[in-house]
């Protein structure tokens, strides 16, 4: 029995106690390797990506012009939360807040009372340098 289970030890190993290590080190047989043509692929990258540009034009001519969506941010446990803002919720807004850049005015938000559009004029002077200009939405 012992000398049988040799024979088999012998057979599938390769001398070195390792099994099969023979056949990892010398390879395979040149002729039962399999050859195979690659293909070489130029990469093109406006032609890449005409898909997308042509699907994105279609996209924007069934959209139709961008509008601007009202939006109001809201910050509980410190997370900012954004919501659209209901037209009831707009008709209710006393100031807007304009900030003066190189390219023009820019209206960066507006509030339901003074006393917060004084509240964040202060905190962009302090924080960032910025003069915030308080304009009253009606008279």
């Amino acid at each position: 029995m012992d000398e049988n289970r040799l024979e088999k030890e012998e057979v599938y190993s390769s001398g070195d106690g390792d099994p099969m290590g023979r056949a990892f080190r010398e390879g395979v047989s040149k002729e039962n390797k399999i050859t195979m043509k690659t293909k070489r692929r130029s990469w093109r990258p406006l032609a890449d990506l005409q898909g997308l540009t042509t699907r994105t034009e279609v996209v924007a001519s069934e959209m139709g012009p961008l509008v601007e969506v009202p939006a109001m941010v809201r910050i509980e446990n410190d997370k900012w939360i954004f919501e659209r803002v209901s037209e009831e919720t707009l008709m209710h807004l006393t100031h807007r807040l304009v900030i003066h850049e190189s390219k023009g005015p820019r209206t960066i938000g507006a509030t339901l009372d003074l006393e917060t559009a004084m509240q964040v004029a202060q905190g962009m002077a302090m924080n960032e340098g910025s003069v915030v200009l308080i304009e009253p939405l009606r008279d």
